[in-house]
């Protein structure tokens, strides 16, 4: 093995796939083994975010500086409906929500620049400057949820062979994940996610997928649930049959490769309620597409 893919190799067993946030062993009837979502009532939610605020009070001020400096300059980007969304990706675990929370909010402010940070995260607010990249369908999200309510979301990996900074890539991706949260359905259940591989490992940018693989995991407020990897070559098979072993039973079940035909591909991607063409984003030969 190289010293480049063994690099990768490291990169992507010590953060891609480090333990999710996800409380609990994860629920057995679920595909993903991901922890049960609990039924949500209004009194339940109301308590809930007086915890959080009690524990939110309990941090620094140095720590939470990112945060006390969104509630100062862009209120309307942490009301409660904001932080309802890390409790819900911490299936209401406070501590844990209000710990992502805080670091989401210094991460947001390290990646947009305090001139942007508490700017909408829209494409005509603190994406203004990022449109090519947008365009560029490095992430999209899909136009349909699975059955089960989680977003689709579309990583195109070989976009980062093109001539496009790592820098807008990375708020390319934290504008699409606060474009999946928009729905509630998936603030509760999740995303999944297509991958399209590079074709060769020294077109990959392991430094782009290091920030990429710690936002996911414990900063931004998403429930990850699990890749499809379509089409993997021959070194990303090698990749994942050197970590998977070793990285538990529970991550285990959300990483999983499909190849062959396009129909071979559907049949692979069915018990996933993948199954159908119309699930099949295009770029694999299939008719989903991306809002």
């Amino acid at each position: 093995m190289s010293r480049r893919l063994s690099s990768i190799t490291k990169t992507l067993s010590s953060r891609l796939f480090s333990s999710g946030s996800s409380p609990g062993d994860g629920d057995e009837t679920n595909v993903y083994k991901q922890s049960a979502t609990p039924n949500e009532t209004p009194s339940m939610i109301k308590d809930k975010l007086a915890e959080f605020e009690l524990a939110l009070d309990d941090i620094s001020d140095d720590e939470k500086r990112g945060y006390l400096l969104a509630k100062e300059e862009g209120p309307a980007e942490c009301d409660d409906a904001h932080k309802l969304m890390f409790l819900r990706c911490e299936v209401f675990d406070v501590e844990r929500a209000v710990v992502r929370f805080v670091k989401y909010w210094n991460a947001r402010v390290a990646v947009f620049g305090r001139d942007k940070a508490f700017l909408p995260l829209t494409s005509d607010g603190a994406l203004k400057d990022d449109i090519e990249s947008i365009n560029a369908g490095y992430l999209q999200v899909a136009n349909k949820s699975d059955p089960d309510g989680r977003a689709v979301l579309c990583f195109d990996f070989r976009k980062e062979g093109e001539d496009l900074s790592s820098d807008s890539l990375l708020r390319v991706i934290w504008y699409q994940v606060h474009m999946a949260l928009r729905q509630e359905s998936c603030q509760k259940q999740g995303v999944v996610i297509y991958v399209r591989c590079v074709d060769r490992y020294l077109d990959w940018r392991p430094s782009l997928t290091k920030k990429m693989s710690e936002a996911a995991r414990g900063i931004l407020p998403m429930r990850f649930a699990g890749a499809h990897i379509i089409h993997p070559p021959t070194f990303i098979r090698l990749i994942l049959a050197v970590v998977k072993p070793v990285i538990g039973k529970k991550l285990r079940h959300r990483f999983y490769q499909h190849s062959g035909s396009i129909d071979d591909v559907l049949k692979s991607l069915q018990k996933f309620g993948l199954g159908k063409i119309d699930m099949l984003p295009t770029i694999f030969g299939g008719e989903l597409t991306y809002s």
